[in-house]
């Protein structure tokens, strides 16, 4: 057989493997909705782990990392450092929403955001805003598979009906399994991906250049000054590098869909164990890096997509086999994290903005079969979108992580804080949220100031902190706060 065959071939067992291993779950088993979206809350600490893991690697890191560090050079080991600040954040709060979730029933991020401010508006809101930034990022991971299986199967197969068929495949085992799909698929996913990654960043610059210092070496040469800040960009520079650590790390457990997978944990405990171990699978993101300099010393062309540098250098250099496996792998990069998505997302608009308005009256159990219903709708709306408007969410995607990150004073000071109120909270998001959309859209992100470029998302975060603690003790009242949180 050809490399273009045998390398398909592998590429789709792995997904009709993983599509499998997704149905089981929910086979012969009637699931409630709570089963369905938090998996019965009784993950253990493996379970959990995997499920959470799965959205480190997402098509962000397969591509991304390696595309920015072909491309962009110092600038991209800023992507080490975040996790591992996150995870210091999520030791804290994860295991503080967790038992919340349990004792009355939340499943959102929208419930929690209800439960701490006693307000359906300010929940439906937030849900708003959440499905707004989750379905950019859905169609990243739709856009992300497309590349990948067309540079993997030599053009024989184009992104649209790859795309078409993996997507398919993605809503039968979400559908069927909720988010017990989800995880199981995750082991899988992230077994194959540690053994690719691990393996080209340490396989390629070792025998193209001796060692990983012979690599940098060989770079430092070619390229003065190309791994140390701003690297191959004009202003990414210490203060942007600090401001989007401080952005990223704050911001990483407010995308909706953390919130949905720590109610899953048996136990708080559970949320502890992987927040220790979790940055071990956070230095995994170096390989991606490594591999994507060795393509900048190895491929003779500039790459026209530098997000296509990992599967290019594969391609060029390594037998059609072999790309497979990497391909089948990086497709269930997109996957994975997009069946989390397709889940998450569903579940903002059944529970916290159609059951809030139009469906007041659905029973809870016909909420699982409409969220199943919007799950289909979903997929088939973020389908048409990359198919037909792939660049219509681009600008939605670039304001992605700092909209998100504008959830963080809400959130936290609503847990902690007890003089925070509902009214800075509004005050706090609607000024965050204008202010990202003002400076990323406005290209005004990094923003100069004082001889700094501060990442956009970092300075919408400072002001909505101090507008949210302002309003806050304006309208603090001993009596409201005592009624607004019941912890």
């Amino acid at each position: 057989m050809s490399n273009e065959t045998v390398s398909l071939l592998i590429i789709f067992l792995f997904i009709i493997t993983a599509t499998i291993i997704g149905l089981i779950p929910g086979m012969n088993k009637k699931m409630n909705l709570e089963e369905w979206a938090v998996g019965g809350r009784n993950f253990g600490r493996w379970l959990n782990w995997f499920i959470l893991a799965g959205e480190i690697y997402t098509a962000f890191a397969f591509l991304g990392a390696s595309g920015w560090a072909y491309s962009r050079g110092g600038p991209t080991f800023y992507i080490l450092g975040y996790g591992a600040l996150a995870y210091i954040v999520g030791y804290y709060l994860l295991p503080t929403i967790s038992p919340i979730g349990r004792k009355h029933g939340l499943m959102t991020q929208p419930d929690l955001i209800e439960h701490l401010y006693d307000s359906k508006n300010l929940s439906l809101l937030t849900a708003i805003i959440g499905v707004a930034f989750l379905l950019p990022y859905l169609q990243l991971q739709l856009t992300g598979l497309g590349l990948i299986i067309e540079t993997c199967s030599y053009g024989q197969l184009t992104r649209i009906p790859a795309m078409l068929i993996a997507f398919i495949l993605v809503a039968s085992f979400v559908y069927l399994s909720g988010l017990k799909g989800v995880a199981s698929t995750a082991v899988l996913k992230d077994i194959l991906l540690m053994i690719a990654v691990v393996f080209f960043g340490l396989y390629l610059p070792i025998h193209y250049f001796g060692s990983l210092g012979g690599m940098f070496e060989a770079i430092e040469i070619a390229k003065p000054g190309f791994l140390a800040l701003p690297g191959g960009t004009k202003n990414f520079d210490v203060s942007w590098v600090m401001s989007t650590l401080v952005v990223t790390s704050l911001g990483f457990y407010m995308w909706p869909h953390f919130t949905t997978n720590s109610f899953s944990a048996r136990n708080p405990d559970v949320l502890r164990h992987n927040a220790i171990y979790l940055p071990l699978y956070q230095i995994c993101l170096l390989f991606p890096m490594l591999v994507g300099f060795a393509a900048l010393l190895l491929l003779e062309a500039p790459l026209k997509t530098p997000d296509m540098a990992f599967m290019t250098i594969v391609q060029k250099l390594f037998p059609g086999w072999t790309l497979g496996l990497v391909g089948g792998a990086g497709a269930l990069a997109c996957m994975i994290p997009a069946a989390d998505l397709l889940l998450s997302t569903s579940m903002l608009f059944t529970r916290n903005i159609y059951s809030k308005t139009i469906g007041k009256n659905t029973s809870p159990n016909n909420l699982i079969n409409v969220a199943r219903i919007t799950l289909l709708a979903l997929t088939t709306i973020a389908l048409c979108l990359a198919i037909f408007l792939p660049n219509m969410l681009v600008n939605l995607l670039l304001t992605g992580y700092s909209g998100v990150t504008q959830f963080f004073p809400m959130i936290v000071l609503g847990l902690y804080w007890k003089k925070a109120t509902r009214l800075g909270a509004y005050s706090g998001l609607i000024i965050g949220e204008i202010l990202v959309f003002t400076l990323i859209l406005g290209k005004m992100d990094p923003l100069p100031f004082a001889g700094m470029n501060l990442n956009a998302g970092f300075v919408a975060l400072l002001a909505n902190s101090i507008v949210f603690v302002l309003v806050s003790l304006v309208t603090y009242t001993p009596i409201k706060a005592k009624s607004e949180v019941n912890l």
